[in-house]
């Protein structure tokens, strides 16, 4: 049965008109055809959102959002594209207000098995925050209260945490990644600290969404999103609800974008390269979490890794790897398959005797030459492909580790390239 939409999102529409607009404006946003006439086959596919039941802490807690439909629109299919392609990783809001998106955020959390962060004053604006670029805006958003916000949400896999961030930042976990983070908070100031807090947390095709940033109201909003984004690979794209949302997706380690960054490096022959603290993060595509300070972790089905080669390698190239596995008491086991182009190489067998260890790989020339010839550039792309990923919460309920570990990376050495001679 399709579902219908036209009451709340036409009725708050018909009722207003572009300045500068006077004729009638007859005009309105159809939701998309996923939730109307393809419902069923929403419904079939998988599809996460129950927009009739959905949608009712968002306008209860705000009826002005009757007329914002596409934000909330925006919201669910978001959260579907999260769940189809697995991205992991826990939800956060910062700027709750009266929990309208927060709602929404709870019910999809519940339903993936994830947690949403709520950090908000609960009280309203920060008059610290009102200087600079804000200077000319007043208190605001005190309407509200925790306890409101809690009845309305709800607590389950939910954690509220009250106070002025970035110093409410110690209340989240230190190890913390996040799929999607909606930071609307209006001020320049909090928008920064959650920009610089919040991105390197941000798992590979997490959404980091921003309110507010195209309103030409909250001018901080957009300063801060245009400053923080300015030497970074992602670009915000813009969103059409009613206050210009923007929402960037966070890039995999080791993309090259022309303009953005530079391409692949060299890599020094016969010297190992720590992966501490990023130190390899040229050099990995996709399939890792942000960088750690011991390394980083292999997630999802494939880990790849760009090795630099000359423009027409004649001989092997040879590379070491210093990994282990993610094993626990439930997988004492983990086959890892190693490919390039598409050709496995080897399959390397991780035990709880032999985890962490040096693992060397020899890769054919004929096999390098492919591999170049097929990225259309001089680099081979190396996969690791586990067999059996995992997530360790799913298989011990006292971690809360949620991202599908597969192999961790310590170090790198490249040795063995050959280049053709005349």
């Amino acid at each position: 049965m399709a579902e219908d939409f036209s009451g709340a999102d036409r009725q708050g529409r018909a009722e207003s008109r572009p300045l500068g607009c006077d004729v009638d404006w007859p005009y309105h946003a159809d939701p998309p055809q996923r939730f109307t006439g393809n419902f069923q086959r929403y419904l079939d596919a998988g599809g996460l959102a129950r927009p009739h039941d959905d949608v009712h802490g968002f306008v209860r807690a705000e009826p002005g959002n009757a007329g914002d439909m596409g934000r909330f629109f925006f919201f669910c299919m978001a959260l579907d594209q999260i769940a189809k392609e697995g991205v992991a990783g826990d939800f956060l809001e910062l700027g709750v207000y009266k929990g309208s998106t927060a709602s929404v955020l709870a019910t999809m959390a519940r339903k993936l098995g994830r947690i949403l962060y709520l950090l908000d004053t609960f009280e309203g604006f920060s008059a610290a925050d009102l200087h600079g670029i804000d200077a000319d805006k007043s208190m605001g958003f005190a309407d509200t209260s925790l306890d409101a916000v809690r009845v309305l949400v709800g607590e389950q896999s939910t954690r509220f945490i009250k106070g002025f961030f970035p110093a409410t930042a110690t209340e989240l976990p230190a190890d913390g990644r996040y799929a999607l983070v909606h930071i609307d908070c209006d001020l320049y100031a909090p928008i920064k600290a959650a920009l610089d807090y919040f991105y390197p947390r941000m798992v590979p095709g997490g959404f980091l969404i921003v309110h507010d940033y195209s309103s030409l109201y909250w001018n901080g909003a957009e300063q801060a999103v245009d400053e923080f984004f300015a030497d970074k690979v992602e670009f915000p794209v813009p969103l059409t609800d009613g206050a210009g949302s923007v929402v960037v997706r966070k890039a995999r380690s080791g993309l090259v974008v022309q303009g953005r960054s530079a391409a692949v490096p060299e890599l020094p022959l016969d010297e190992w390269v720590s992966a501490e603290n990023g130190g390899l993060e040229p050099w990995l595509g996709a399939g890792w979490s942000d960088r750690e300070q011991w390394g980083v972790w292999g997630i999802g089905e494939a880990h790849e890794v760009l090795l630099p080669v000359p423009d027409r390698p004649v001989s092997d190239l040879e590379f070491a790897m210093d990994v282990h596995a993610a094993l626990f008491e439930d997988r004492k086991v983990l086959l890892v398959d190693v490919a390039v182009a598409d050709e496995t190489l080897e399959t390397w067998v991780f035990t709880v005797a032999e985890n962490r260890s040096v693992r060397v790989l020899r890769i054919p020339a004929h096999v390098v030459a492919q591999a170049v010839a097929r990225e259309r550039w001089p680099v081979a792309r190396v996969e690791l492909r586990p067999r059996d990923v995992v997530i360790p919460a799913e298989l011990d309920p006292r971690t809360r580790e949620t991202r599908p570990l597969g192999v961790a990376l310590h170090r790198l050495r490249v040795s063995n390239i050959g280049t053709l001679t005349s």
